[in-house]
């Protein structure tokens, strides 16, 4: 019988993949699994690639592997067995001939016993194989409704031989017992249509870096999504655009750009199908989500759920969502739909309506008003949507809101004036306030004609929340009083009512008037005001200087409420974590600030509002700006990002604070010009819109840059001038600042009598607003260098103000033992060039008299844990010196130095930085000096201590920045800071292998990669790097690159060292030569 079974070699050799194909780390590593396992069971849905990425498997599989292709020709148990046999054959040629005689003599149907026959016969003869080796079924679904084959694949699988690894790649999963007892065991690996879907990296590297087309990640995003990871879909849209395809089309999901997926379809998925299920499939696929009783009471069928459930079973594109509901693949009930559509259209629209009818009687409105508008029953759907449609809003379905709203007719819109309010509510989530206020007006113009009060007082609201979003309290105040004038009059709720209040108080807030906008925000409340979205109770505390207050308003609000954020619309500035940042960056908690502005920033993407996304930058300007970690450049980029998105809106207003922004980071530059000229176009718009309590916060920043810049004159004026605006706004915190700013200037002018006064005032308003937070680290508003407030401090306390409360602050800032502070730090950096920075200024080559005087400071730094006698430096800088000429020349040396630290420091007056103790001299360690190899070996062995990853790596990347160069780069090779150099080389690559080592186990490949390269620009016989760099392209499936890197360090250990790698190093090479 046998030989009478036709054999195509085809059947028998693993699919060729093509040259362009995505290296797919994620599912080769699982693939890879399949050794380790008796059976493996693939199953998805045609076209996820289950044949090609098993194909992949074989190639670098070091075992043999045997491959049946099964075709709908091999449901007969004769026919498949032999070729199984043959399968095995093309590895062992002399496998299988008493099976095949045994075969050949079977001319009837197979009964019962001769299946256990035939499986023993097999079973036997595998036994003889003395290796492991895999079998591989692919398309095993073309024998699932088989019973007799069925039956012999679990014997089969029960009496497996060991060291037999058996494959089986379906369509569909089977419900076989076999397969539960397998997993209970911990003998099956499941490989599922998950594992096979394509992630979006996977898709962005298939578009842009296999295919090169230049897609924007927008787009692609788009493409992940329609396809949802299917591999042939995802292939079908690449070979589409890559023949000129507009991605317009593709991503519209047009038909005709579609035809060749659902071809395939057609041929591979529906013409396989019952013709009962083909009716099922076309019928259902109208639908957007599936349930049984929908399906039964709109077909007029009973038999749903057993379908719906047989579908599932099949994986046929059909996911199950819920107990009770289904969805088909996005692109599949595409071409379900599409293919009822040309062929049955009147069936077509019947379904749509029935689902229709059957949604209102389910209370589903949304979904009903889908159907209606596609057999275009426009009012019906305007109708539906005219009473649903604030819902929508209220519960932040916009998008679906505006698919909905744009496919309705105008003619049908005007018939309900509320539906162009809602269409101008969309516009303004999205920041098109043009737009909007045209809608608003439209429905501004219907409502009037049908007197139609309520929708004319919502439209109104909807105006004023333009001028609101975008702070011109002057242009709202007008349509809140028209909306106010319709609205008390109807018969609607009390907190109808009390968000117009509740508006009316922010906008007195944005015209500053704290209080009275307070007063209106209790008459709102005491009507029950639900959730204050706007935050305008935060709002109030920060503009009356009440940070604490407002802080933690805002951080219970989002413990309270914890999903409110992304449940809500976006609210422009006035979001939770906008407003968190702003807040954070005053009070001088910068990392706080920028992870608040960095989740305001991911909300106005997600919402695809540019306002929201604008004040997410602007405030990550404020943040960076405090972080001595970025350059001055990153904030200035944040801030033109958030001017050139103001642009793009056309909505000048919030350009104010991006301005304020850059005159603080120009003044604390020294670029007054810059600073001044960003100030005033700040305080233009601000005061256009008479907002001021924001231009009262320019005006200081203004003073503040002119302080920076030495205009000592013009800040005085204009702080005087930022005082009366203060205390206007009723805002403490600006006032205590204006007080700081104007003692420093009267202990720097030397004016007694208004230092007294200021500094009064300054540490008053310090202590009853809880404000000591300025004194304790760096804050927004405050000194850059904080050194600058101990001799006012010093000097308050021999005036005796606040005597007490000033000492107290002195010894928590620990200057207690410090008389002669010099008011600014020392800045030393030693990683790289050597740097110095006294207070802001950086010390310049010029600008040292000897060159000995430098290098004395490099000694003191190198030896800075213990103190030197003069003779130890002596021995250090002038060895060949008799004792004499060495003393000499060591005075003048460290007066060189002095000058240079301290250039205030009266003739013979003790030394700040300098401390002597008899004939020993050191840097002092209480002067408060800043030193980066501190911070650099803090990080690095917070780092290498650290057993969490991803803490690790945070800390190591922080560390490892601050290595710039070797120590003292630039200094010529001396011994006595040789054994500096060395230990602080050795801490770095310690540092970065951790680092690559940490990167590995988070499987972040390119960082291991660009850290272990970077140790072997240090240190090119650091073997571990050569060992890392081989796994990382391993898992790559770069195999050449990690062989290359293993001759690379062969050829590196001999030269230097004349040795061979260590033998784990080998190992991993073989691994990889296995693999080839």
């Amino acid at each position: 019988m046998s030989s009478q079974i036709p054999i195509l070699e085809s059947q028998f050799s693993p699919p060729a993949v093509k040259g362009q194909f995505v290296q797919r780390a994620a599912l080769h590593k699982k693939l890879q699994l399949i050794p380790s396992y008796p059976v493996t069971f693939i199953y998805a849905g045609a076209g996820y690639g289950k044949s090609t990425g098993l194909s992949l498997f074989t190639q670098y599989s070091k075992y043999n592997v045997s491959w049946f292709s099964i075709t709908e020709f091999d449901t007969d148990l004769l026919p498949f067995l032999t070729k199984l046999v043959y399968a095995i054959k093309k590895c062992y040629p002399h496998f299988g001939d008493r099976v095949l005689t045994q075969l050949e003599q079977i001319h009837h149907h197979v009964r019962e016993r001769e299946i256990w026959t035939c499986l023993t016969k097999l079973v036997n003869e595998l036994e003889k194989i003395n290796e492991e080796f895999i079998i591989v079924l692919d398309d095993a679904h073309h024998f699932m409704n088989t019973h007799v084959i069925e039956q012999w694949i679990q014997l089969f699988i029960e009496h497996l031989p060991e060291g037999i690894h058996f494959v089986l790649s379906s369509r569909q999963k089977p419900r076989w017992s076999v397969l539960s007892r397998l997993k209970v065991k911990g003998d099956l690996l499941e490989i599922t249509q998950i594992d096979l879907e394509l992630s979006e990296a996977e898709v962005t590297h298939l578009i842009q870096e296999v295919h090169g087309i230049e897609l924007g990640e927008g787009s692609v995003q788009q493409i992940h999504q329609i396809t949802e990871g299917w591999a042939i879909a995802c292939g079908m849209f690449v070979h589409q655009l890559s023949s000129g395809e507009p991605k317009e089309s593709l991503l519209n999901l047009e038909v005709q750009s579609l035809d060749d997926l659902f071809q395939y379809i057609e041929i591979e998925v529906l013409s396989k199908q019952p013709v009962i299920i083909q009716k099922f499939l076309e019928q259902t696929g109208v639908f957007e989500l599936l349930t049984a009783d929908a399906c039964d009471q709109i077909l007029r069928i009973n038999s749903s759920s057993q379908m719906l459930d047989d579908l599932k079973y099949q994986s046929l594109f059909i996911q199950q969502i819920d107990d009770t509901h289904y969805r088909y693949h996005a692109l599949f009930q595409r071409f379900l739909e599409n293919r009822l559509k040309q062929t049955n259209r009147e069936e077509y629209e019947h379904l749509h309506r029935e689902a229709a009818y059957y949604l209102e009687q389910q209370n589903d409105l949304e979904n009903a008003i889908h159907h209606w508008l596609i057999v275009r029953q426009f009012e019906l759907a305007a109708q539906l949507l005219a009473d649903h449609g604030q819902r929508m809003i209220n519960e932040g379905r916009i998008v679906r809101l505006k698919q909905q709203l744009d496919k309705m007719p105008e003619k049908d819109k005007n018939h309900f004036p509320v539906l162009w309010f809602y269409s101008g509510e969309m516009l303004r989530y999205r920041a098109k306030y043009e737009d909007a206020e045209e809608h608003y007006n439209r429905a501004i113009a219907l409502a009037e004609a049908l007197e139609d009060y309520y929708v004319l007082s919502m439209a109104y609201e909807g105006k004023a929340r333009i001028y609101l979003d975008t702070i011109r309290p002057d242009q709202a105040d007008q349509f809140l009083r028209k909306a106010i004038r319709y609205r008390e009059p109807l018969d609607v709720k009390d907190e109808e009512k009390a968000r117009l209040y509740h508006m009316l108080g922010e906008n007195l807030l944005n015209l500053g008037h704290a209080k009275k906008a307070e007063a209106w925000l209790n008459k709102a409340k005491a009507l029950n005001l639900p959730i204050d979205d706007t935050n305008l109770e935060g709002r109030i505390y920060l503009r009356t200087g009440r940070l604490y207050q407002a802080k933690q308003f805002l951080k219970d609000k989002k413990e309270k409420f914890p999903n409110d954020e992304s449940d809500l619309l976006p609210q422009s500035y006035r979001e939770t974590d906008i407003l968190l940042s702003i807040i954070e960056s005053f009070m001088g908690y910068a990392e706080d600030g920028k992870k608040s502005a960095e989740l305001g920033l991911q909300l106005g993407i997600g919402y695809d509002s540019a306002f929201v996304e604008a004040c997410g930058w602007m405030r990550m300007g404020h943040a960076v700006q405090l972080l001595r970690r970025y350059d001055t450049d990153l904030a200035i980029k944040c801030y033109d990002n958030a001017l050139s998105l103001m642009d793009q809106l056309n909505v000048s207003r919030l350009k104010a604070e991006p301005y304020m922004g850059l005159c603080m980071l120009y003044g604390i530059n020294g670029e007054y010009e810059e600073a001044f000229h960003a100030g005033q176009m700040g305080l233009r718009e601000t005061e256009l819109v008479k907002d001021l309590w924001l231009s009262s916060i320019i005006r200081l920043c203004i003073s503040i840059a002119s302080v920076q810049c030495k205009r000592y004159d013009y800040a005085f004026e204009i702080l005087e001038e930022t005082r009366e605006h203060f205390q206007a706004c009723e805002d403490d915190y600006g006032l205590m600042l204006v007080a700081f700013w104007k003692a420093f200037l009267a202990f720097e002018t030397k004016d007694s009598k208004t230092f007294y006064t200021e500094m009064e005032a300054f540490i008053k308003r310090l202590q009853t607003g809880s404000y000591e937070f300025f004194l304790k680290h760096r804050t927004y508003f405050g000194p850059v260098d904080l050194q600058l407030i101990a001799p006012l401090l010093y000097r308050a306390q021999e005036k005796g103000i606040y005597e007490t409360y000033v000492t107290r602050m002195i010894h928590e800032l620990g200057f207690g033992d410090l008389k002669k502070h010099p008011g600014y730090t020392l800045r030393l950096m030693t990683l790289g060039e050597f740097q110095i920075l006294v207070g802001n200024e950086q010390v310049n080559d010029s600008d040292w008299t000897r060159a000995k005087s430098k290098e004395l400071l490099e000694l003191f730094i190198t030896n800075r844990h213990t103190t030197m006698t003069k003779e130890e430096v002596f021995e250090q800088l002038w060895p060949e010196q008799d004792e004499t000429g060495a003393n000499k020349n060591f005075k003048v040396t460290l007066n060189g130095l002095l000058k240079i630290l301290e250039p205030h420091r009266q003739a013979r007056e003790e030394s700040f930085f300098i401390q002597r103790s008899g004939s020993s001299y050191r840097l002092n360690p209480k002067s408060g000096y800043e030193l980066d190899i501190n911070l650099f070996e803090e990080f690095i062995q917070a780092g290498l201590d650290e057993n969490e990853p991803d803490k690790s790596k945070e800390l190591l990347l922080r560390g490892l920045k601050l290595y710039e160069g070797d120590y003292l780069a630039n200094h010529r090779t001396v011994d006595w800071l040789l054994h500096e150099r060395e230990r602080l080389q050795v801490l770095f690559l310690r540092g970065a292998e951790k680092l690559a080592q940490v990167s590995v186990r988070l499987e972040d490949y390119h960082t291991c990669i660009r850290w272990c390269q970077e140790i072997l620009y240090h240190d090119k016989t650091w073997e571990e790097a050569y060992r890392l760099l081989m796994y990382c392209y391993y898992q790559q499936n770069n195999r050449p690159h990690a062989i290359r890197w293993y001759k690379r360090l062969e050829d590196v250990l001999e030269k230097e060292l004349s040795i061979q790698p260590m033998k784990t190093t080998q190992e991993m090479y073989e691994m990889v030569m296995e693999q080839v």
